[in-house]
């Protein structure tokens, strides 16, 4: 039962190692620039270098991507604006935390990585690594 449950669930439970991954690139990345710069910069930084890390990791692992050459600059494109939109999303959850209640940025990056989880999740597999179907071939 365990190892049926396992196989069943093996791609959500890559993606939230791989996620927990991304998560301390995230938080290394953020702690690094928010000694010299403010937490908008600082988050929209870490941001970019941590979705860099989940594309390569996702697209190998949890999504196996099998696109090659050329085509491979549509799927980076469409990773990172599908994680664009949350981009947008997270940047209003810092500035919430930060600007309104006045919580520590680094606790507040925290949340929005674990809230921000389950929809990076389903972009990246409706939007950018949908899964195609082979044309059935007569």
């Amino acid at each position: 039962m365990v190892k049926r449950l396992l196989q069943k669930y093996h791609k959500i439970l890559l993606y939230l190692f791989l996620g927990f991954g991304t998560f301390l690139v995230n938080m290394f990345s953020y702690g690094l620039i928010a000694k010299v710069a403010n937490y908008s910069i600082s988050y929209t930084l870490a941001w970019a270098i941590a979705v860099l890390f989940a594309y390569v990791t996702n697209r190998q692992w949890v999504f196996e991507s099998k696109v090659t050459g050329w085509k491979l600059v549509p799927e980076i494109i469409n990773y990172y604006l599908s994680r664009g939109l949350t981009f947008w999303l997270g940047l209003v959850i810092m500035w919430l935390g930060v600007q309104i209640l006045h919580f520590d940025d680094f606790y507040v990056n925290i949340t929005r990585n674990a809230l921000l989880l389950i929809p990076n999740y389903y972009l990246a597999k409706i939007y950018v690594f949908k899964e195609t179907k082979e044309p059935v071939v007569d």
